[in-house]
């Protein structure tokens, strides 16, 4: 077995993103899938340290041991730094394209959504082992959270296409969000960062935040063509099916069909807001009369400021306006269980129901 460690260049610059291959509702990669082995592909472990509970050191542990039973080429690309991990996912790519080998993202939806970035649009397949807080990438495509099941996934795997969100040329893997659920996630770094990263704490942050209202944004949304004023306090796109389905929101048809699924809220009181926390809890978001949601390919939405802060798979971002949000189709080759369906095909089997037409809610949304 090859096991060789990259130390991260921090002085390196990263090249931008291939414009043609970040564009809107794109299918590259549908006509460049990865024509390799999966059984004996070059392995290359971008882990970041700071996910989770601190588990990188064990899962490369577990890594070393397994590559050698199989005679696998394993290359270490270990961030040191939480910055660093752009250049650790760039360089492994790179290392991948020269050797068809496999990217594999060790952390949270985060890392997952940085290395996702700079796979798109390349002829390199992806792994991913989930050492975050709430995973929702992996499980929704079936991967355990268990270490060493995980690795068996990679190296045993199936490869299945799968569709990346975009805005503004920055991807997200399972959702994004504006206005009220940028300020939970600031309140939430403060407190995980003092009492833990967990389920719990996040939990009872988003409580406390909640208590402090939700002022509306003024906003101009165009879907479809078509131009409308609304006042919101939040929006929120989604394509992680999974996500979406577990608490039961009705645009969960739309990541089976390759769409967003939109869902913004009517400006409501402090107490409806705790109420909707409640049903969040309980799974019943379809029953909150403050949500309306809708599917759609591609979304734009202008703001009165030339900047805005954007939440990408738990992480803010101040993007320039306007917001264009699209669907990259098919766009990344993942390694899933061979044998397991994922959420979206389980999600599929269940009643899921269609969510109105995207004019309709932005009409009865509209001021």
């Amino acid at each position: 077995m090859d096991v060789m460690t990259k130390n991260v260049d921090r002085s390196a610059p990263l090249p931008q993103q291939n414009a043609e291959a970040t564009g809107s509702t794109q299918t590259a990669n549908q006509q460049n899938k990865p024509n390799i082995d999966l059984t004996k592909a070059p392995l290359h472990l971008v882990a970041n340290g700071s996910s989770g509970s601190g588990q990188r050191d064990q899962l490369v542990s577990i890594m070393k041991s397994r590559c050698e039973a199989a005679n696998r080429a394993l290359h270490l690309h270990l961030p040191e730094e939480p910055d660093e991990l752009p250049i650790a996912a760039q360089e492994a790519v790179r290392a991948a394209e020269q050797d068809n080998g496999i990217v594999i993202a060790a952390g949270g939806d985060g890392t997952i959504r940085t290395v996702v970035d700079k796979v798109l649009g390349k002829n390199v397949p992806m792994a991913v082992i989930p050492i975050g807080t709430f995973n929702f990438f992996a499980r929704n495509h079936a991967v355990p959270e268990d270490l060493e099941q995980a690795v068996d996934v990679v190296l045993n795997g199936r490869l299945k296409q799968v569709d990346i969100g975009d805005i503004n040329g920055e991807v997200f893997v399972i959702n994004a969000s504006l206005g009220l659920y940028t300020r939970l996630i600031r309140a939430r770094e403060q407190h995980t960062s003092r009492w833990g990263r967990n389920r719990l704490v996040a939990t009872i942050s988003t409580l406390l935040s909640l208590l402090k209202g939700a002022p509306s944004l003024s906003l101009d949304i165009d879907s479809n063509g078509h131009a409308h004023h609304v006042k919101s306090p939040m929006v929120f796109m989604g394509i992680n099916a999974l996500q979406l389905h577990s608490v039961s929101l009705d645009v969960a048809h739309c990541a089976l069909n390759n769409q967003l699924g939109v869902v913004l809220m009517k400006p409501t009181s402090r107490w409806a807001l705790i109420k909707l926390c409640f049903h969040g809890l309980t799974r019943r978001l379809n029953d909150d009369e403050s949500l309306r949601g809708f599917c759609a390919s591609n979304l734009t939405i202008h703001y009165k400021h030339k900047r805005m802060s954007v939440v990408m798979d738990g992480e803010r971002l101040k993007l320039d306006t306007p917001l264009k949000f699209n669907v990259h189709r098919q766009a990344v080759s993942l390694v899933v269980p061979k044998d397991i369906a994922g959420a979206e095909e389980q999600v599929a089997n269940d009643d899921v129901p269609v969510p109105p037409d995207a004019d309709e809610v932005l009409r009865d949304m509209e001021e």
